[in-house]
Formats: C-alpha cells, structure tokens, sequence
C-alpha cells in the first residue's frame, strides 16, 4: 500500500461551508472508497481558500486512484503526488544539536 496526495480544484458549485454539500461530497466520495473493495482507504480530504482539494488516501497501487475518480464521477483532472514520508512533531529531535 501506498499513500498519496490527490490534488484537484473544487467543484465550482460545491460551497465547502455548507455542511449538507460537504455530506453529500463526502458520500460520494466514501462510496467511490467502498466500490474499490479495500484497495482504497480515505484518511482525510482538505478544501483550501484557493479552491483546491487535497485527499488523503492509501492505495494498493495508483491504478485504483483511476477507477476511484470514475466511480466518483469527477471529472476535472486530479494530480497525484506519491507520499515520501510525513513529517510531524513526533519526528524533532532533541534541542542538543548532533556531533
């Protein structure tokens, strides 16, 4: 399994503050997770104020990115950028610099 980062634009009619687009977005999105039988998991999706998406997943390979997007219906061209490594707070070392 993988991880990427799916980048697309946002929907020019989908208002990510209203919460009942942003549940129905959702589930399409979850039942486009569900149709690739495990070969997909959805972690997180974030909408920022440039109008961009930026999903989250884990995937058995970036085939199954392909049939998500289709069974999802989208239809604007999503970027993927393979994950290397996340970095977080848990990875800073101690505040004594290394010989």
């Amino acid at each position: 399994m993988i991880k990427v980062l799916m980048e697309r634009d946002l929907p020019a009619n989908f208002d990510v503050t209203d919460d009942a687009q942003a549940a129905w977005h959702a589930r399409i999105a979850l039942n486009a997770v569900i149709a690739s039988q495990g070969r997909m998991h959805w972690l997180c999706t974030y909408a920022t104020d440039d109008r961009k998406l930026f999903g989250l997943v884990v995937v058995e390979n970036e085939q199954v990115i392909d049939d998500f997007v289709r069974n999802a219906g989208i239809g604007s061209s999503v970027k993927v950028h393979r994950v290397l490594r996340v970095l977080d707070p848990s990875l800073a070392a101690p505040n004594v610099q290394p010989d």
